[in-house]
């Protein structure tokens, strides 16, 4: 079977910008290995990893937008716990827009990229040429089903995304935010110490003499006052404080 292994000049551009070394981890073969292709698969392999950059780049934008669901929320002014619907509905069609691309568009570019390299039918001249590839030996057909692998998990994710509906996502938004407040709420801030408590160090661990404010420490050099039975001056109270 002959292969034609002149690779496409050209390959599908995101609306959004990608980087090829972002992928180079599992898209690009080492030196070593391309060495041993002629330069027309070399070509081909360089253009499959812009192709698979493309699917990746809008792989990771569909899942920032899925994540962006609560920030899409836009308030409406005078009416609290109200959203705009038309705004949100123009995030959900950026949503579907991008998953289209990628569904449509990125995949389809890089099965067409993929068959112009001929490195996955077993029948290449060079599908059993031995590589290490981090660290493991395999053939090149190997290591282009890997690559296709991690292609289709993106892909997959895709298809699997559900994309997010404004009155389901502004319950999900209220019962969230309501989670949250609870949880301040059971938690003790500094607010709700007391003044005092803050100055006695009334938070002080166990056995440890804590640091009267200077307002309160005995002056030396001067009488202390007549104190009555039942009242506590401060040597009583560090005596106390450390009897604690």
């Amino acid at each position: 079977m002959h292969f034609n292994y002149t690779a496409d000049s050209l390959f599908l551009e995101p609306p959004h910008s990608h980087d090829p070394s972002n992928v180079s981890h599992v898209a690009a073969l080492p030196a070593d290995m391309l060495s041993q292709l002629p330069e027309p698969v070399q070509n081909a392999l360089w253009t499959l990893q812009e192709s698979t950059s493309v699917v990746y780049a809008s792989y990771l934008r569909l899942q920032a937008l899925l994540d962006e669901r609560f920030d899409r929320l836009t308030p409406l002014p005078g009416m609290p716990g109200s959203y705009s619907e038309t705004s949100f509905f123009n995030y959900i069609n950026a949503v579907s827009a991008e998953r289209a691309y990628l569904l449509q568009d990125a995949h389809p570019d890089w099965k067409h990229k993929a068959r112009l390299a001929g490195l996955l039918s077993p029948n290449s001249p060079y599908a059993n040429i031995p590589v290490t590839y981090r660290g493991q030996s395999m053939t090149v057909a190997e290591w282009m089903q890997q690559l296709s692998a991690a292609e289709e998990l993106w892909i997959q994710s895709a298809r699997d995304a559900v994309l997010p509906d404004f009155e389901g996502t502004v319950l999900e938004y209220q019962s969230q935010s309501e989670l949250e407040s609870e949880s301040e709420s059971a938690t003790p801030s500094e607010a709700s110490f007391s003044e005092d408590d803050r100055c006695w160090g009334a938070n002080a661990p166990v056995g440890v003499v804590r640091k009267l404010p200077d307002a309160v420490k005995p002056q030396i050099g001067h009488a202390q006052p007549q104190l009555h039975p039942h009242e506590l001056g401060p040597e009583r109270i560090v005596q106390a404080l450390q009897a604690l």
